[in-house]
């Protein structure tokens, strides 16, 4: 190795350390936001807090929408680390920084150096990938598993000619797989599955099946996925027909879920997603590096990984339930792709122009015109907390924008400044939601009822919520608490075990006879007095006001 080459790879080592710092710094100066992260993060502590690691409860309820492998990982996060914002989301982050190392890795396998740092750089420092792996979700898990798996099977193919390599990554593929699906399900074998059966099918590589180890691979997959799918199924007989029938079939074929988008709804999400790196990523799409006309027989990498991509974001378009995290699989693979066509490129300058104009947009919508257009009392009166991060963000991506032009003839520098201009640009928006994190946390009123509960002496107050659920205020309490005349997400479980929840009518007498009682209500319950029958208006009602934000007031019974 030269001494150019040598100080070039020390360069490229000191930006993947520094984008590393980046993107676990602060990783729990954010509170958790309602509902997903605090709902993953009480299942985790209510695994680790009971001791039972086969049946997912959320505040007490079974909850069998999604497999365990998440919780898992998160309980034994809060067993080393406590039971803190950082360690609900270790999990998530540290997979999807692997995921990004893999692609890099499976980049230089592939394509070369280049190619693979640029696709670790586009991995890490895009809006819906960088977003979803600091957020305490499912999606950044299966995803970084998926794509675990389909650069394992694309090395393997590649290693066709040395038996013993292929079948070494094709095991490492059926184990990611059987992860996959402990930790979203059965889109762990589909989404794959999908993808080989349209390769092929354009590719007329029917060798493929034939390399895919599918004995010793069907044998590890099961070993890893089925023991707690036999367990869980084996300890409730209801498990089967919820999670296979309701959670899988149903979710995807009706709106039983109530999340009903546009069949365009994802090119949105896709065109955001992308940002700062929308024109590389639609490069990646429409000008993939290979041939439209396919060669039968031969193995083409490239077509396989496109076609993943292609196929996850279409299965999850024509599917009648859709959230932004969904389309995330396809975002590792379209990074090869954009990798392996940057290196090919001279300059890196389109996405600087669309990181200004980015840049541009903010400026003037949160400087000038967003106190105007905010509609949402609420989030209006918290938007001055918020600008500073978003300024911020901004002058970053402009930062980054301009950086194309100054170092347009210096490609390395050009992308790695961009990217990690970009990266920190998003985790200043991360970090500045936590200014206005009243409006999706409960950890403040989490802290002013525990404040209560010490000073009124006794360890036992029961806590109320009132035809309301908020996710996270378990968490920060470290115990589960009584909903009152809600169901929700929760209507499986409670129909399990009723004699956990409470109606209204159930309600009222045990206020009233209580020593010590905490209770939440919305806004709107709290104004309108005699809503539900409850009589919050007569003057001997016991209650008093121990916190209150824009959202919820908690009262203590007095």
């Amino acid at each position: 190795m030269t001494p150019a080459s040598f100080r070039q790879y020390g360069i490229k080592g000191a930006v993947i350390v520094i984008a590393g710092f980046i993107w676990f710094l602060l990783l729990g100066y954010r509170d958790l936001i309602e509902p997903d992260e605090g709902r993953y993060a009480e299942i985790a502590r209510e695994m680790l807090s009971s001791g039972d690691w086969v049946t997912p409860r959320l505040n007490g309820f079974k909850y069998f929408e999604k497999p365990p492998l998440q919780y898992w990982g998160s309980a034994i996060s809060m067993a080393i680390l406590g039971e803190t914002n950082a360690a609900a989301r270790v999990w998530c982050s540290g997979l999807g920084f692997v995921a990004a190392l893999w692609a890099g890795f499976v980049g230089k396998r592939l394509y070369g150096g280049s190619a693979g740092y640029f696709a670790f750089l586009f991995s890490i420092s895009t809006v819906l990938y960088a977003g979803m792996g600091h957020a305490n979700s499912l999606d950044m898990g299966v995803s970084a598993l998926l794509f675990i798996a389909m650069g394992a099977l694309v090395l393997a193919q590649t290693e066709r000619h040395r038996p013993n390599q292929e079948r070494n990554w094709m095991l490492l593929a059926w184990v990611a797989l059987a992860g996959a699906t402990l930790s979203k399900g059965l889109i762990g074998l589909v989404l794959p599955g999908g993808t080989l059966v349209l390769y092929t099918l354009w590719q007329r590589d029917w060798a493929l099946w034939r390399h895919l180890h599918l004995g010793k691979g069907l044998l590890v997959y099961l070993l890893v996925a089925a023991p707690w799918f036999v367990a869980v199924s084996y300890a409730n007989p209801e498990f089967p027909h919820f999670f296979f029938i309701h959670e899988h079939f149903e979710r995807f074929t009706s709106d039983v879920h109530g999340r009903t988008k546009s069949n365009w709804y994802f090119f949105a999400v896709f065109a955001i997603g992308a940002m700062p790196w929308l024109f590389s990523a639609i490069n990646g799409v429409i000008k993939p590096p290979f041939s439209w006309r396919a060669e039968p027989g031969k193995f083409e990498a490239s077509r396989l990984l496109w076609v993943y991509a292609i196929f996850v974001f279409f299965f999850f378009s024509i599917s009648h339930s859709k959230l932004p995290g969904y389309i995330l699989p396809m975002f590792p693979a379209l990074a090869l792709l954009v990798g392996e066509n940057m290196a090919k490129r001279k300059h890196f300058i389109a996405d600087g122009i669309v990181a200004i104009v980015l840049a541009s947009i903010i400026f003037i919508f949160f400087i000038w015109q967003a106190d105007d257009t905010a509609k949402i009392g609420r989030l209006a009166a918290h938007l001055p907390l918020f600008r500073p991060w978003i300024i911020a963000t901004a002058v970053l991506a402009a930062t980054a924008g301009i950086s194309t032009l100054v170092f347009r003839h210096k490609k390395d520098l050009a992308v790695s400044v961009f990217a990690l201009c970009a990266l920190l640009g998003i985790q200043m928006l991360s970090w500045g939601y936590q200014s206005i994190s009243e409006l999706r946390s409960s950890r403040a009123m989490a802290e002013a009822i525990q404040s209560y509960i010490a000073q009124s002496g006794k360890n036992n107050v029961e806590i109320y919520d009132i035809a309301r659920y908020d996710q996270s205020l378990p968490y920060y309490l470290g115990r589960t608490i009584t909903l009152v005349n809600f169901t929700g997400e929760l209507e499986f479980g409670i129909k399990q075990e009723p004699q956990k929840w409470l109606s209204e009518a159930d309600f009222l007498p045990l206020w009233l006879n209580s020593d010590q009682a905490i209770g939440i209500l919305n806004q709107k319950t709290y104004n309108e007095l005699n809503l539900v029958n409850f009589p919050w208006n007569q003057p001997n009602f016991p209650m008093r006001i121990i916190y209150q934000n824009s959202r919820y007031i908690a009262v203590a019974r007095q």
